[in-house]
């Protein structure tokens, strides 16, 4: 019996891991209970065992959760085979990201309508710059979703054809950003030269701070990811990302300056202007290289000896992927870190 206790503990699994969490919550809230009482006497010394044995529990719990999250991601994905939609957005990286990318402009609109909404309410132009570049770039995403939707229809199944469309749609991107980018350099040297905070307050510094969160990780994430696929298309919403997390970070900074820095600090001001015209320039490089390299691909592309190698072709139809041996080699590698998990 213990012998077998020892080598569940050793691996949990089963319905048992479940019962091990609700009780590890329980003696989790049981434990802020009993901080929030502060009982006297012997009470007290059983509120420390108490709160040993939640403390216990709860790390047990974090090893339980990492021993056994391998096996529920099998099952549930083996679920997931039965629901084609749900089948290839779990498993096909492509077809996940361009539907993260309808859930981004969801939020990007979002957020630039609260910007916008902070711009008629303070009143505050730099509120009203970023609500106008935070469409900009929603319309940009829409732009490549119909973009991409037209390249597919015209190509009419010819790989070559629908890369040809992807690598304009990356360069009209490139310049988009070029062309967005010299617009905020223009709004942050007016805000440098003005020498002034816009109106904010503690509400619009955390909305800011969990957006700019948001943005940095699934930016990071999509990065890491797309670098290992020839798609320019996805190479577009990832730069797109890249972009926004950056303009993110500086609204963030100049809304928690804002907030909580002075009026007429000069350190803050010339750190404002440095992350300002930073990530201007750090845009604006991507933006030009976006156009170099897309104009370099495309001529590549054309030319009769070569045939298209950026992966993808068509999202729906599942031709969207990298070159047979890239695909075979990163498919390979991804499930077999599945089976080791």
């Amino acid at each position: 019996m213990l012998k077998k206790l020892w080598e569940w503990m050793k691996n949990p699994h089963g319905w048992q891991v479940f019962v091990l969490w609700a009780v590890s919550l329980a003696a989790a809230a049981g434990a802020v209970a009993l901080t929030v009482l502060r009982p006297d006497g012997a009470a007290a010394y059983a509120a420390y065992i108490f709160d040993a044995a939640a403390a216990i529990l709860l790390g047990y719990s974090v090893y339980a959760a990492v021993k056994y999250a391998p096996y529920i991601r099998r099952d549930f994905l083996a679920y997931t085979e039965r629901l084609p939609a749900a089948n290839r957005f779990f498993r096909d990286y492509g077809f996940r990201t361009l539907a993260f990318g309808i859930f981004a402009f969801i939020i990007n609109f979002g957020y630039a309508a609260l910007q916008m909404v902070l711009a008629v309410l303070l009143p505050s132009t730099w509120y009203g710059v970023l609500a106008g570049y935070y469409f900009c770039l929603g319309a940009l995403r829409c732009f490549l979703f119909v973009g991409w939707s037209r390249a597919k229809k015209h190509a009419d199944g010819d790989a070559r054809a629908l890369a040809d469309g992807k690598l304009r749609l990356y360069r009209l991107c490139g310049i988009a950003l070029l062309v967005l980018e010299i617009a905020l350099t223009t709004a942050v040297t007016q805000m440098v030269i003005s020498k002034s905070n816009p109106r904010s307050s503690e509400i619009m510094a955390i909305s800011s701070a969990a957006y700019t969160f948001y943005r940095i990780a699934l930016a990071v994430f999509n990065a890491r990811k797309t670098y290992r696929l020839h798609d320019p298309l996805l190479q577009s919403f990832r730069n797109i990302g890249l972009t926004d997390a950056a303009v993110a970070l500086l609204a963030l900074e100049t809304t928690m300056i804002a907030t909580f820095g002075g009026e007429t600090e000069t350190s803050l001001l010339i750190v404002r202007a440095a992350t300002g015209f930073g990530v201007c320039a750090l845009t604006i490089a991507m933006g030009i290289f976006m156009i170099v390299r897309g104009t370099q691909r495309l001529k590549k592309l054309r030319s009769e000896d070569v045939t298209p190698d950026m992966g993808a072709a068509d999202v729906v139809t599942g031709i969207l992927a990298p070159p047979a041996a890239e695909s075979g080699e990163t498919r390979g590698t991804e499930e077999t870190e599945d089976e080791q998990r």
